[in-house]
């Protein structure tokens, strides 16, 4: 008789147990169905499969999202970021374009990778107008100017890029910033701290006669205006980084 209670009460727990679990599956089940699939939630789930590694799974979910919200702007530069490291640059470089006309974006927002992209994608005349736009918006960048060399070396037919002229359009656009292109310019011509780089004085100083031709009839105070930086090649080859809000002495 005892071992009869003893079975009879392991299957009223076993019962009790599956019973739970059943209740439990259902009222996930339920949860799931009224849950409102929104763009926010795909978002959420695009961070949920990358924090399971599953990031082409996350490209999905952040695909889903923009589709229902197309200005859903973070899960437009996820989806944009994630497709140009599994080389889906078509996809990459139509978000990045999306996004570099967006509140908080702007033409500096990922340029390496938009630029890549379209390199990638043998866009060399529109990756040179990238760069060039990105020279204009940064208000000078040694580097870019370097890698705009690169793609004429390789495709000497786009030399004339290379040519403030050639992009009357984006001259227009950042015409305001004409005055510190030309100081800009001005520091690679620097007889007070033994600067002497005619060719990107050239340059640079010939985008700012194209922004604004009275550009070089102006007096320079040595200055430039705080918010743009001054980027010089530095002894080593590489780049240096100076806040422009320093004096230039």
């Amino acid at each position: 008789m005892k071992k009869l209670l003893s079975l009879v009460l392991c299957l009223s727990v076993l019962c009790v147990t599956g019973l739970s679990a059943d209740a439990k599956k259902a009222k996930k089940d339920q949860q799931e169905q009224t849950q409102v699939k929104d763009a926010q939630f795909y978002y959420n789930e695009g961070i949920r499969y990358e924090t399971h590694n599953n990031k082409e799974g996350s490209i999905d979910m952040y695909a889903k999202a923009v589709e229902l919200e197309p200005d859903f702007d973070a899960a437009r530069a996820k989806k944009a970021q994630l497709s140009y490291f599994y080389g889906r640059y078509e996809e990459a470089v139509a978000d990045f374009e999306y996004l570099k006309n967006r509140p908080g974006y702007g033409v500096g927002a990922f340029y390496d990778d938009r630029i890549d992209s379209k390199i990638k994608l043998g866009l060399y005349s529109e990756a040179l107008d990238d760069m060039y736009e990105v020279i204009l918006a940064f208000c000078g960048q040694v580097k870019v100017y370097d890698q705009m060399k690169q793609i004429v070396s390789e495709h000497p037919e786009l030399a004339y890029k290379l040519n403030p002229k050639s992009h009357p359009e984006l001259n227009a656009k950042y015409k305001e910033n004409a005055k510190i292109m030309r100081d800009y310019a001005r520091t690679f011509k620097d007889p007070r701290n033994g600067i002497n780089e005619p060719e990107l004085y050239d340059f640079f100083m010939d985008i700012a006669i194209a922004l604004n031709p009275e550009s070089l009839n102006t007096e320079w105070d040595g200055t430039v205006e705080v918010g743009a930086k001054i980027i010089r090649r530095g002894p080593s080859g590489h780049d240096e980084v100076t806040e422009a809000d320093i004096e230039q002495k």
